[in-house]
């Protein structure tokens, strides 16, 4: 059975709910996961075993080489990192930056940072089912990401921690972990999540999301039928936000 077919009757009346802040029509497991488009039916755990992941051990294998390109880039400055603007307001952080630089925008790639990182994205473009968003992620020191979720729970996420000093953690629904130099670590953000970086040196990630495994492909080509649409728009804008909306910031 075609999960996202069968919701889809039933989008207008999650939609209404939404924007009148009312309970979700289905209401999730766990009072963490407060997404605003879940589809029932899918494995929910807020962390996820890397391991069990195959391809994460070629980013793993790579991490100098891919920590060799990121030095590099950082030590010029023809492109910039820019302000995130997402789910996370700038005022709403207790402390610190978090910058991104964007490779792969939702099917837009940015050109002119992947040619920096070739092996980083023969690695990104071999992910099977990669559901099209990845960048490189800088946290200041005495940065502190607020607790949020977000849009969907139709997708994982993997942070690859490239430079990443003592002080570290993540936490992801109720249980927090460090985040270790050189591994890979998997999570569903549709759960409540939250990030410190409690050193005295910048934290970089590659950030990569990928298909949830339980969604079948006709699922998958569904939900980007209905983003295409727009019909979920309203709910994922508030998550997702284009380049424009994005202000270069000093490296």
């Amino acid at each position: 059975m075609n999960r996202v077919t069968g919701i889809l009757e039933h989008l207008p009346e999650m939609l209404r709910r939404d924007a009148a802040g009312e309970p979700p029509l289905f209401p999730p497991l766990d009072p963490l996961q407060y997404a605003r488009f879940l589809v029932p039916g899918l494995d929910s755990q807020p962390w996820w075993d890397a391991r069990a992941i195959p391809w994460v051990s070629a980013f793993e294998d790579n991490h100098a080489v891919i920590r060799a390109e990121l030095e590099a880039f950082l030590a010029q400055q023809a492109v910039t990192f820019r302000n995130y603007v997402g789910p996370i307001l700038k005022e709403q952080a207790d402390g610190g930056d978090w910058h991104v630089l964007y490779l792969d925008y939702r099917g837009n790639r940015w050109e002119e940072h992947c040619k920096m990182f070739p092996r980083l994205m023969e690695l990104i473009d071999a992910v099977p089912r990669r559901a099209g968003t990845a960048f490189v992620s800088r946290l200041t020191p005495g940065t502190h990401i607020p607790q949020h979720c977000g849009a969907s729970n139709t997708q994982l996420t993997c942070h690859f921690g490239v430079i990443v000093p003592d002080g570290v953690e993540m936490r992801v629904g109720r249980e927090t972990r460090k985040q270790p130099e050189g591994r890979c670590i998997v999570f569903d953000d549709s759960f409540e999540h939250e990030v410190w970086n409690r050193s005295g040196a910048d934290r970089y990630n590659v950030f990569i999301q990928f298909w949830h495994p339980d969604l079948t492909e006709d699922e998958i080509a569904g939900i980007q039928q209905l983003e295409q649409l727009g019909q979920i728009q309203s709910v994922i804008e508030q998550y997702l936000l284009g380049a424009r909306a994005l202000a270069p910031v000093e490296n």
